[in-house]
């Protein structure tokens, strides 16, 4: 009987010493004066394993460009892109998940045609200026956001075709 009590005791304690409080800067395991509980319980990962692992888009100094399980650097190429894939795949079905997300990000970055419009009359050249200040703003950002070489030339050209229709329209 007394041996049950110590076990219950033993445990008591140590569920109360794995709280943690978090008092200013610190962190306690008593509480304190406007202090706040903090859970400090071990992340929970799921026991079959990753359902996803990171391939890499590398290429090499002679320009070509592949897809491989391991770090571009181990074998001294650039890395130009990485994929989340799912693990229960091939490897050629990998590739072509990882080409089709590619893919779909780069159309993701390409701004939508606007269906044509044919307006009763020419807008003025206020408009114009302030449209076209709108989307060097936005090809701007999209330059920021880290996109491939072939994008930023893309957005490069767009970015230039607009500064130069300001300048003739003298904005």
């Amino acid at each position: 009987m007394l041996m049950l009590l110590g076990i219950a005791l033993l445990g008591f304690t140590a569920d109360v010493s794995a709280q943690v409080y978090r008092c200013g800067n610190t962190y306690s395991d008593e509480p304190c004066k406007g202090g706040k509980e903090v859970d400090a319980s071990p992340a929970v990962s799921d026991p079959q394993g990753p359902k996803t692992k990171l391939i890499y888009f590398c290429s090499t100094s002679q320009g070509k460009r592949y897809w491989t399980a391991e770090e571009c650097r181990n074998r001294g190429w650039t890395l130009e892109r990485t994929e989340r894939v799912p693990i229960n795949m091939g490897w050629d079905d990998q590739v072509a998940f990882a080409d089709r997300q590619k893919r779909n990000a780069a159309q993701a970055a390409m701004p939508s045609a606007a269906p044509a419009q044919y307006p009763q009359q020419q807008p003025s050249r206020k408009a114009q200026c302030d449209a076209l200040d709108e989307q060097v703003k936005y090809l701007d950002s999209m330059g920021r956001a880290g996109s491939r070489l072939y994008d930023l030339d893309w957005i490069r050209r767009q970015r230039k075709e607009a500064r130069d229709t300001q300048f003739r329209l003298r904005c």
